[in-house]
């Protein structure tokens, strides 16, 4: 396994955001041990912080503002999700960001998709009814929504 700490530092040498990625990382893989959806995780969905917590901060960081750990391959900074409405005249783009958790980013024909689909990822991996997956789509929306800078 790398050493990720020295991996991290030497991804930006101007702006050392490599202690965030390392403990962005830490975080993401604790919490990929726990077992697959649980029926109590049916009842009790969880929270769109914790669905972010688990799904986005090791890419977009644990502020949103897309400084997570994202390794290689990965060539570009995740977007500043706090930004969103900003950058989109004011208003945060419901529709628009509900397509992009659910369906990932079109990338260009000769290279990876960087941005996962979620709710692929959701209704095959935590075996989910289509009703779950959009609960947990609009949850890690509204997530987001809540924290845009003003």
């Amino acid at each position: 396994m790398p050493i990720w700490g020295p991996v991290f530092h030497q991804i930006e040498w101007d702006v050392d955001r490599g202690n965030v990625r390392l403990e962005n990382l830490v975080k993401y893989l604790e919490s990929i041990q726990s077992i697959n959806s649980t029926q109590e995780e049916r009842v009790n969905p969880p929270s769109g912080a914790q669905l972010y917590r688990q799904h986005c901060a090791a890419c977009h960081g644990n502020d949103l503002k897309g400084n997570g750990p994202a390794p290689y391959p990965f060539k570009d900074l995740p977007p500043d999700l706090t930004t969103l409405a900003k950058r989109h005249g004011g208003q945060f783009p419901d529709d628009y960001v509900s397509d992009v958790l659910r369906n990932g980013v079109v990338m260009a024909a000769h290279g990876p998709p960087e941005m996962p689909t979620w709710g692929t990822d959701f209704r095959v991996v935590d075996r989910l009814d289509e009703t779950q997956v959009t609960l947990r789509i609009t949850s890690l929306k509204d997530y987001i929504k809540s924290l845009q800078a003003k």
